[in-house]
């Protein structure tokens, strides 16, 4: 009996319910309802035509790790960049990314790739920075060389590979080969610990050159006195006495040493 009474109760509730929904639905309510629920309709349509419905754990997926959250992030930095890009810059990265490509088919044809490794290597061991500073010091080289300079070491340049033609063809060769054999054999080494005493010997031989010339001159200028009063005084002048003592000791000497061989 009160289980009766409780369901009049709540069929009385319900139908007060729809009458009050009814009364305070308006025509435009129930359009934008209508509308609503076409929509709803049309978006179900087509999820069930695309195979959305498939991507939907998915995407689940990517909510509960955060990835969605990163796309969208994403969306919004490329939507930034493309509102702050103007014509100029767009220009101006097209033109980088064209020349990039033609530089990437460039070292492709050209096989460049390959000396990667030596380029890797010579990195690594420190050659491709001694290179940069040769090609600095060349560079500054060829800014401080003048019109004049270049023209002095081309002419010295050439001059130096005349005079080695002329060496080669004058027999330098051999001259070559004559104080090799000298070498070895120890006779280079002795001709150069006796050139000072040469030198030296080269002096007086000099000198005593000069010397003879000298007293010839003067002989050739005094009068010659005859007879034995010009012999006596001859012999018995301190001068004349000195030289025949020279004589006799220049005599000895070559007499000794040359009596040796």
């Amino acid at each position: 009996m009160n289980t009766e009474i409780k369901d009049e109760d709540m069929s009385i509730e319900v139908e007060r319910l729809i009458s009050a929904a009814r009364d305070s639905v308006n025509d435009e309510m129930v359009g934008r309802l209508a509308g609503t629920a076409a929509e709803a309709l049309n978006l179900a349509d087509q999820i069930g035509r695309s195979g959305l419905a498939k991507a939907i754990p998915q995407l689940a997926e990517m909510v509960n790790n955060g990835d969605l959250e990163r796309v969208a992030q994403l969306a919004r930095l490329y939507h930034s960049a493309q509102d702050s890009l103007n014509d100029e810059i767009v220009g101006r990265l097209s033109e980088t990314v064209g020349s990039g490509l033609s530089l990437l088919d460039q070292v492709n044809r050209s096989g460049l790739d390959k000396a990667l490794p030596t380029i890797a290597r010579m990195v690594a061991d420190g050659d491709l920075e001694r290179l940069a500073q040769l090609a600095r010091v060349y560079g500054s080289a060829q800014d401080a060389l003048t019109d004049e300079m270049v023209g002095r070491l081309a002419e010295t340049v050439g001059e130096g590979l005349s005079l080695l033609d002329r060496l080669n063809r004058g027999g330098a060769g051999r001259l070559v080969e004559m104080l090799e054999r000298m070498e070895s054999t120890g006779a280079l080494e002795k001709i150069a610990n006796s050139l000072p005493a040469l030198l030296d010997r080269l002096d007086m031989v000099t000198g005593l050159l000069g010397c003879l010339e000298e007293a010839s001159a003067r002989s050739r200028g005094q009068p010659a006195a005859g007879g034995l009063g010009g012999l006596w005084k001859l012999m018995t002048d301190e001068n004349t006495v000195q030289s025949l003592q020279f004589l006799v000791s220049v005599g000895t000497q070559m007499r000794e040493h040359c009596g040796k061989r």
